[in-house]
């Protein structure tokens, strides 16, 4: 019987995952290719008990190649911090199960969280560390990258409305079913951290802006001078 077979079989029902299929060694196998129905219900028919051939090759099929967005590798600063994020998430073993999954959920990621890390850098992240809003250190290493301090005088202030886009840019990822596996288990709590970070100062900024908006308003002067 071919593997083909007998796994059309099983599926079928017309044998059980139980039977004993004579094998000396899970090396003889080196690559199984299984449709995603087909392997879902041959392992639900597994059970703990059947250590045996069928086992074998479910543990062979189990072990899927992983990949990674793909993107341009040459380009300006902020792509290649992008594409920095990208070895950095390769490097840790957060990769995705499939290419086009990587190309939809996975660039999605990368590029939302490229967005908000330089938009936060351009403003200077320091500002949110002084008001005790804390990145988490496991993303510093991918500021200071903007080269903003040879413009520290002429940069802007941070805008909440725009700084909680990328906020809300980032909070989907946080629960996708991609984050919740276990080779992101290294990033979700820092992303939560860090997205609750990024919410926290905005919601200072907006209280700040609304203050200074009353105290205009008011016949007392008040000093707006303070630095978003």
């Amino acid at each position: 019987m071919s593997l083909k077979d007998f796994f059309m079989k099983l599926v079928n029902k017309e044998i059980s995952p139980e039977c004993n299929i004579a094998m000396t060694s899970s090396k003889e196998i080196e690559r199984i290719e299984l449709s995603e129905a087909l392997a879902a219900s041959a392992t639900q028919a597994a059970t703990p008990a059947s250590q045996n051939g069928f086992a074998i090759l479910m543990q062979n099929a189990r072990k899927s190649k992983l990949y990674l967005p793909t993107f341009p590798q040459l380009g300006n600063r902020k792509q290649t911090l992008r594409n920095d994020l990208v070895d950095w998430i390769h490097n840790n073993g957060g990769e995705w199960f499939t290419q086009s999954y990587a190309n939809t959920q996975g660039k999605e990621f990368i590029v939302s969280l490229t967005e908000a890390i330089w938009y936060i850098d351009m403003h200077s992240h320091k500002k949110l560390e002084e008001r005790s809003f804390h990145i988490p250190n496991i993303f510093l290493e991918f500021f200071d990258r903007t080269n903003s301090e040879s413009h520290k005088h002429s940069r802007k202030l941070f805008d909440a409305n725009e700084l909680n886009l990328h906020c809300q840019s980032l909070a989907p990822c946080a629960t996708s079913s991609w984050m919740l596996m276990a080779n992101f288990d290294w990033l979700r709590g820092a992303f939560d951290n860090f997205i609750v970070a990024i919410s926290n100062y905005t919601g200072y900024l907006q209280c700040h802006h609304n203050v200074t908006a009353v105290n205009h308003a008011s016949e007392f002067p008040y000093d707006s001078s303070i630095e978003q």
